[in-house]
């Protein structure tokens, strides 16, 4: 529990120091009312369906990225889950289920191991048969996602220079 942005002990005398603790094989996380009175939430996010969306944006990614956990989110009172994933499903199955059969089988994997450069790739990318109107990218480094301010904005603005399917 934290008080005053300070972590404090369960019960006086005892170390309000991180333990570790199980998890479990379904193990479920809530979150409630995280950052509830923060200024700076209550100015970015205007009302509870944009701060639902960039949840759901959020875990979406990592569903994508962590295949081998099941997500689930869904709103407080409806009985259908926006996002939904098997623990058993790989990562291409995540992509299946989230963004549709259509992109799953136009993806083709990519994957690099540089031993002079000390760095690994492992992914997916969109045959050029392949459009859409939006394009999403997702891009983990070190099993983390980027801030949303970080510059990583040089793969997409690399690929848009790309000539469209059957122009090249």
């Amino acid at each position: 529990m934290y008080k005053d942005g300070k972590l404090t002990p369960p019960r006086p005398g005892v170390s309000s120091d991180p333990k570790p603790c199980a998890g479990n094989n379904g193990t479920q996380i809530t979150v409630e009312d995280l950052f509830y009175n923060v200024v700076t939430r209550k100015k970015a996010l205007k009302n509870p369906s944009e701060e639902y969306s960039r949840i759901l944006d959020v875990m979406t990614r990592y569903a994508i990225h962590k295949s081998g956990v099941a997500f689930t989110c869904k709103k407080i009172g409806t009985n259908v889950a926006d996002l939904a994933t098997s623990a058993n499903a790989t990562t291409l199955d995540n992509i299946r289920q989230i963004y549709g059969a259509s992109l799953a089988k136009e993806l083709l994997p990519v994957t690099v191991d540089n031993k002079e450069f000390d760095f690994k790739v492992k992914g997916y990318i969109s045959n050029a048969n392949y459009s859409m109107k939006k394009s999403t990218f997702l891009l983990f480094i070190n099993r983390e996602q980027p801030t949303p301010f970080a510059n990583v904005s040089w793969p997409r603005n690399h690929l848009s220079r790309t000539p469209p399917p059957h122009i090249h």
